[in-house]
């Protein structure tokens, strides 16, 4: 690949798998096909900095200064353990961070990550967003930056609560700031064979948006399992921790599926 393909996953909803997406996603994308991943981590939460062990520096760079211009990319940049994979970490300074842009009207707001991200498209073949729950100025630098949009959606009795709230702002930036955005799509996760999880499949299945699938055309499906859980307290990717049950095998599938649209294959 010669440019960056970003991707924002994104949901107002916390707890859907925006995280263990990114960093399953990323992992997956390095290992298997040989790209090379930058993993931004938008979320206050930090929980792709902890997964990749890149938390608890108080003096290393965030994306938090990348947002209030006080630092290059490159600058932010660590390694991971895993090859191919680098991450720009976040912290709790990201509040503070989405407060400053907002009152600093003197100097654009919405475009300075993609801007931060130019000098390294030809570095990295994928950039992953992994967003915070809300529509924060780090959330909407994302979707100005983004080519694309993953939007993870939990099989649970108010899962696609926020969705009407994330298109409306994936339109808001298609129309004002990035024509070129597109839904690549909506991702089925913690999915439990209960009744509310068939009822959500339903759900997505009639939705007027692209859905991730597989080849006998049903919903792509992130079972739920606790090894999810497991593996990421142990920091790895399920493929590595646990790789003969469904949850690592559908997350291969997902990466499959991102490459082939990504890459127009």
């Amino acid at each position: 690949m010669t440019n960056m393909s970003k991707i924002a996953i994104i949901n107002l909803k916390g707890g859907v798998g925006k995280s263990v997406t990114a960093c399953n996603l990323a992992c997956i994308l390095a290992e298997v096909y040989s790209r090379r991943i930058l993993v931004v981590d938008l979320d206050k939460q930090a929980n792709s900095t902890k997964f990749f062990n890149r938390f608890g520096d108080c003096n290393a760079p965030t994306m938090a200064e990348v947002l209030m211009l006080q630092n290059k990319m490159t600058d932010v940049i660590q390694h991971t353990e895993f090859p191919g994979v680098d991450i720009a970490p976040s912290n709790m300074s990201m509040l503070l961070a989405n407060k400053n842009v907002m009152i600093d009207v003197r100097r654009p707001q919405a475009d300075r990550i993609k801007n931060a991200l130019e000098p390294l498209r030809s570095e990295y073949d994928y950039c992953l967003f992994d967003c915070p729950p809300d529509i924060d100025m780090a959330t909407i630098n994302a979707l100005v930056a983004a080519d694309w949009v993953i939007i993870p959606v939990d099989c649970d009795e108010w899962a696609l609560d926020g969705l009407t709230e994330i298109m409306d702002q994936v339109r808001d930036v298609q129309h004002g700031y990035n024509r070129q955005l597109e839904v690549m799509g909506v991702l089925a996760t913690k999915y439990d064979r209960g009744r509310y999880s068939m009822q959500t499949i339903n759900q997505i299945a009639n939705l007027d948006l692209p859905t991730f699938r597989n080849e006998d055309g049903s919903i792509l499906r992130i079972n739920y399992s606790v090894k999810v859980k497991e593996a990421k307290a142990a920091h790895k990717p399920l493929h590595r921790y646990t790789p003969n049950i469904p949850s690592s095998a559908q997350y291969k599938k997902l990466a499959e599926l991102v490459k082939k649209i990504a890459e127009g294959e």
